[in-house]
């Protein structure tokens, strides 16, 4: 009940971003072992020239987060397009300067894993 819940909610929160989403995305959850005690939550996936961007929800004991990251999937790098406690402060946020390499095991990793599919 609740992830279905979340799955109506996470949809309806798409609408923040009309001009991201080049075709239609269903949400779906993702692991991410390294961070267990959290629940992922993919609301968007598309591709911009080579890139992969991601955008994901996370909820944990610290609350809900929100982040875009993109991903050079042949070079192994990512780099934050926002993140927020809410879809509205993850669209103002400022994105990192440059494209940093991804670490093992890290929350970057599996989300890339999912991002580069």
């Amino acid at each position: 009940m609740k992830r279905a819940l979340l799955l109506i909610l996470a949809a309806g929160a798409l609408h923040a971003f009309p001009a991201m989403a080049q075709e239609k995305f269903t949400p779906k959850f993702m692991d991410v072992p390294s961070d267990s005690k959290a629940t992922y939550l993919i609301l968007d996936k598309y591709e911009d020239n080579h890139f992969k961007i991601i955008v994901t929800k996370r909820e944990g004991t610290s609350g809900v987060s929100y982040s875009k990251r993109m991903y050079d999937c042949s070079a192994s790098e990512v780099r934050y397009l926002g993140t927020g406690d809410s879809l509205a402060e993850l669209k103002l946020s400022n994105p990192d300067p440059k494209m940093s390499p991804i670490q093992p095991n890290s929350i970057a990793y599996y989300v890339g894993l999912e991002a580069c599919k």
